[in-house]
């Protein structure tokens, strides 16, 4: 009695429009193999449809398609729901263990690289790729599982290896609900942000003593700057040659503006030599560099002089052989 009731109105040609709507819609759709019926008994006009299971009233008809159309949802939804699974469990994972994996083989590459290069007082670095400090349980729980070929996956393992994945992506979709389901994805799997650089500085005088490479670390500014070379050099040394696995013609080149900046002549050569020692092809551009150390075995100097009062600029072209600097013609 608490409730408004209100009836609507239906002449007979709205009934005939309708079970003429509810035909064709019916027929156009052959796998339903249903047709319906218009009678009339005592003066009420009774909408049936007639199916493979039988005659039904118009009222239980709609509430059985309900129920199907429902069923379907839940069955398209688990199909999703298991393509997504495979998808996350299957290439994805497949991916970030291949990625992790070459990161590592990176790593070892570049440390390879540094153990045999030192500066002028000994100094080297060793590189550390760990689990950042703030990589969060999830993030735990996932690397080591990752390492694990899905072959070897226990089930109880497989099970916390796609829920920890999901937790990682649904922390990135409350962070951005806004971004696209394909930035969320890359957001959460993006294994780079999972991990963290520590820099060693190594003393070949005394390998016992390693010093984590912080702001405090007692070092000049200038073997600052050359313990950053080396890093850099190792890096660039490490990628070319992963690189020439697959593409042996790619090119190990670099290029330095500003060159060696605030660090003496004499660890110029040093530098240079570096480059020379992990075959890396370079350019530079440099106020004072010259580049002329007997452990570089060949160069081509470009000078370029500039008059203010005049437009335009000269080069000189200069060749090094190791030796002697020579004067191109001009």
């Amino acid at each position: 009695s608490g409730l408004d009731q209100s009836d609507t109105d239906v002449d007979d040609s709205g009934i005939l429009r309708g079970h003429e709507e509810l035909h064709r819609g019916l027929a156009a759709i052959p796998a339903v193999a249903a047709r319906t019926e218009l009678t009339e008994p005592a003066g009420v006009k009774r909408v049936t449809v007639h199916d493979d299971h039988g005659t039904h009233d118009i009222v239980d008809y709609a509430e059985r398609l309900r129920t199907r159309i429902t069923e379907a949802e839940e069955t398209v939804a688990a199909r999703e729901e298991e393509a997504y699974e495979r998808h996350l469990l299957g290439e994805l994972a497949g991916h970030l263990s291949r990625q992790i994996s070459e990161a590592r083989e990176l790593i070892d590459a570049m440390n390879s690289v540094l153990g045999e290069v030192t500066t002028s007082q000994g100094l080297g670095v060793r590189l550390e790729w760990t689990l950042a400090p703030d990589a969060d349980e999830d993030i735990h729980a996932v690397v080591p599982l990752l390492e694990r070929p899905a072959e070897e996956r226990t089930r109880v393992e497989t099970t916390r290896l796609r829920d920890a994945l999901r937790r990682c992506i649904e922390a990135i979709r409350r962070l951005d609900p806004t971004a696209t389901g394909s930035a969320q994805l890359r957001a959460a799997l993006d294994y780079r942000s999972w991990f963290a650089f520590t820099v060693y500085v190594t003393d070949a005088a005394h390998p016992e003593r390693e010093r984590r490479l912080t702001h405090r670390t007692a070092l000049s500014q200038g073997e600052q700057r050359v313990i950053a070379y080396l890093v850099l050099f190792a890096a660039a040394a490490a990628q070319f040659s992963a690189l020439a696995v697959h593409a042996p013609q790619t090119p190990r080149l670099i290029l330095l503006d500003d060159a060696f900046a605030k660090v003496d002549e004499p660890t110029h050569g040093r530098l240079l030599g570096m480059l020379v020692e992990l075959d890396l092809d370079f350019m530079l551009t440099s106020e004072r560099v010259w580049g002329c150390f007997p452990n570089v075995p060949k160069l081509n100097i470009y000078e370029c002089l500039r008059d203010p009062a005049e437009p335009g600029i000269a080069t000189l072209h200069f060749t090094w052989d190791g030796k002697r600097r020579r004067l191109n013609g001009v």
